[in-house]
């Protein structure tokens, strides 16, 4: 017996995401045996053999490291067409490379998920493919199931999420989705933080867990202050004062973390400076509308210039260039300043 066999099975189940618990159950062994295996002090049963190579979906052959060198060397080749898919972004023309990868290694994760997102792709098409996106959907709440790894499963429900979010427009399914996530009180930041309360962090791991709740409390206040708060015309100006000071506190977390160039915060202190001119809009108040919408292409340039939208297939200018082109914007559409802010717009907008 190849005396690598130990070995195989631990790179194996590290690449299929799953526990040596995991594993041990489905071929009806103990957690203790796995581990002998794969440490190699011990060496598993021929009996057992098919039902490791099954669980793999790979040959008894390939188990015990026949071939599995040059198999190691087609899915490394494999990984790195999805690198470079996902810098330029998923798309209709990715998904028969990555199907036909999906079939060669059925139970490789990493190249699950890859298909699944660019059948999620479809969500973003003039006329998607709702086919397609029902694939998608069946792919990523298998890998969900199947996964014990945290990182992995979160990146399957995200993906899911928007799925409902775009795609389905389901209020309720994206919510029950959203709720297979931890709580903000449950995530590695909070609870990095509430132990060291500081001391002996680095520097990134601080600055990390300040831009990552920092942005969830943008999104949030903003959002609440849109849609929760009363929304009838006396209140108008308060709300606009308010998304000046959530501005603002989005300038103080970019300036101490050194994000000020950042693709997240330059977004969405866009979108605020956009919210901030529907109101001026809808008041008649012409200049403040401009000049709102003015800041709002300052950091958009900011992110065109020093970023991509890798999983989007437009970018940012793209989508604000859509929202300018709203009928609430004709009392100033014809305005000089108005017309050079949608021109520049349309340059960056691809």
């Amino acid at each position: 017996m190849n005396i690598t066999i130990g070995e195989n099975i631990k790179k194996l189940r590290t690449q299929k995401g799953v526990t040596q618990e995991r594993l041990a159950e489905s071929i009806g062994v103990t957690p203790q045996a796995i581990s002998r295996w794969e440490s190699e002090s011990g060496y598993p049963a021929i009996e057992y053999l098919p039902d490791i190579a099954g669980f793999f979906g790979i040959s008894v052959d390939e188990l015990l490291g026949v071939k599995l060198s040059e198999r190691e060397t087609r899915r490394e080749n494999i990984y790195t067409a999805i690198n470079n898919i996902e810098d330029s972004g998923y798309n209709r023309a990715s998904i028969d490379l990555l199907r036909e990868a999906h079939v060669e290694f059925p139970n490789d994760m990493k190249i699950s998920l890859s298909l699944a997102k660019a059948l999620c792709s479809e969500m973003f098409e003039e006329n998607p493919n709702t086919a397609l996106l029902r694939e998608a959907e069946k792919m990523l709440r298998g890998l969900i199931r199947q996964s014990d790894d945290y990182d992995f499963r979160f990146e399957c429900i995200k993906n899911l999420a928007v799925l409902y979010k775009e795609a389905w427009k389901d209020e309720q399914g994206y919510a029950d989705v959203v709720k297979m996530l931890p709580s903000i009180w449950s995530c590695r930041e909070m609870f990095i933080t509430d132990f060291f309360n500081g001391a002996n962090q680095e520097k990134d791991e601080i600055s990390d867990c300040l831009v990552t709740l920092s942005r969830c409390l943008v999104n949030n206040l903003r959002d609440y202050v849109a849609y929760i708060l009363p929304n009838e015309e006396d209140n108008w100006d308060a709300k606009i004062g308010y998304f000046e000071r959530i501005i603002d506190f989005c300038k103080l977390i970019s300036e101490i973390t050194n994000e000020e160039k950042s693709a997240d915060f330059n977004g969405g202190i866009a979108v605020l400076y956009r919210y901030i001119s529907t109101y001026y809009v809808a008041q008649g108040k012409k200049e403040e509308t401009l000049t709102s919408l003015e800041n709002m292409l300052a950091h958009v340039e900011k992110i065109c210039t020093g970023t991509s939208d890798k999983e989007l297939p437009h970018n940012t200018a793209w989508y604000f260039l859509r929202y300018m082109e709203h009928k609430r914007y004709n009392p100033v559409c014809k305005e000089k300043r108005f017309v050079v802010i949608k021109d520049r717009m349309e340059k960056m907008a691809k």
